[in-house]
């Protein structure tokens, strides 16, 4: 049983299209021409291995679902507006694969000539594939900051969404390779869509695509929210992680030597991906430091009413807000745990109007929707003294 609370609804928030934005008709336009392209290379064998391919789109669909709760996770203090998110994968899935497929042939074909076909075929994923696909999909990042560049407030909404433009062109580059082996497997379709299927989403998934954008995206949004500091320091970071992003990707595709012992393939593969979850690892954890400074600045001027310091720590993460939720439970019941997360909901939700008010110069006392989220938390926190005190006086 939770408070009922006034429901707040923040102006020009989740809606993706800007039918008077210029970037939006390119995006769109972007998205039919890559539409055409992927329905030019589905459709000619369709016929032959749809049972195939809806298989191997239900797989992929559980590595989305998967993914998109992990994405879900990582983002401490807002929760990105749906169509926008829908947008980002949009872009990976359907426009940046269907350009990469263009330029990655175009480029394996001119490695051919300059040295031989077997070269091209060893070397070419680790050259060709970075340098193509890491910066069309991070273009991917650039369209949304041009079309809805109210959704970039800090640096983590572009590891988010990079991860989710990645994620996009994961699934999508997925199913092109389920549909080249089933028509090439000579034995049965769906053996060859689902073998290629399983092990891109076993193997190569959790440290793919994802990973490489959120990395660019994480720069892009660097450059383009912290105005603070200087030009060439956000520009030097925007550059360093794209490099970054070219080097996880080139490191996962290295061939292996040749001369490798079988049983050492598959710890060395691992290996590298390792190391590439490291990386991410790494950038999202100093992410998630700058997410909780800036909830803490930007409620540093409420009152104890609002948000006392013990609530400050216990925001920190998603961790530290289970945890609390737990000792909630533990010490004041069920009723107390779903009051505070709650409660919890109701920060997030002011910090990000606080932080708009901020950024638009709004001085004079609090906006209608920010006094709603107030009130709401008033509510919660009175009702949760009750649900305490009533435990206390059993005791």
């Amino acid at each position: 049983m939770t408070v009922r609370t006034e429901r707040v609804v923040v102006e020009s928030q989740g809606a993706f299209i800007r039918i008077r934005r210029p970037a939006y008709w390119l995006f769109v336009a972007c998205l039919v021409y890559g539409l055409l392209e992927l329905g030019r290379i589905f459709s000619p064998d369709y016929g032959d291995i749809a049972t195939a391919l809806w298989a191997s789109i239900a797989v992929n669909a559980v590595l989305a679902i998967v993914f998109l709760q992990i994405l879900s996770r990582l983002d401490l203090f807002e929760r990105e507006p749906p169509t926008v998110r829908a947008a980002a994968m949009a872009w990976g899935g359907i426009v940046a694969v269907a350009l990469a497929m263009l330029a990655n042939n175009a480029a394996l074909v001119v490695l051919a000539e300059l040295a031989d076909a077997k070269w091209a075929r060893t070397w070419g994923p680790a050259i060709v594939g970075p340098i193509n696909e890491e910066w069309l999909k991070a273009l991917g990042v650039v369209m949304l900051v041009l079309i809805v560049r109210e959704h970039f407030d800090r640096s983590i909404d572009g590891l988010i969404y990079g991860a989710l433009v990645g994620l996009g062109f994961q699934i999508v580059e997925n199913l092109t390779y389920a549909v080249n082996f089933a028509t090439l497997n000579p034995n049965s379709d769906m053996a060859g869509a689902l073998t290629v299927t399983f092990t891109r989403v076993l193997v190569a998934a959790p440290f793919s695509h994802p990973l490489y954008t959120g990395a660019a995206g994480l720069g892009i949004a660097f450059f383009v929210t912290q105005t603070r500091r200087s030009f060439s320091t956000r520009l030097g970071v925007m550059v360093g992680l794209f490099a970054l992003a070219l080097a996880m990707h080139g490191l996962w595709n290295l061939p292996m030597p040749p001369s490798l012992p079988a049983g050492l393939a598959i710890p060395l593969t691992y290996g590298k991906g390792l190391i590439i979850l490291g990386l991410f690892y790494v950038l999202y954890h100093f992410a998630a430091r700058a997410e909780w400074r800036w909830f803490v600045t930007t409620m540093s001027d409420e009152d104890e009413a609002v948000i006392t310091t013990a609530d400050l720590t216990e925001m920190r993460s998603l961790h530290s807000r289970r945890r609390a939720r737990k000792r909630a439970q533990r010490r004041w019941g069920k009723h107390a745990s779903q009051l505070l997360r709650q409660l919890q909901h109701e920060l997030v939700s002011l910090a990000t109007l606080v932080a708009r008010d901020q950024r638009r110069g709004d001085r004079d006392g609090d906006s209608p929707d920010v006094a709603a989220v107030k009130r709401n938390i008033t509510a919660i926190r009175a009702e949760l003294a009750q649900a305490k005190g009533a435990v206390a006086a059993k005791k």
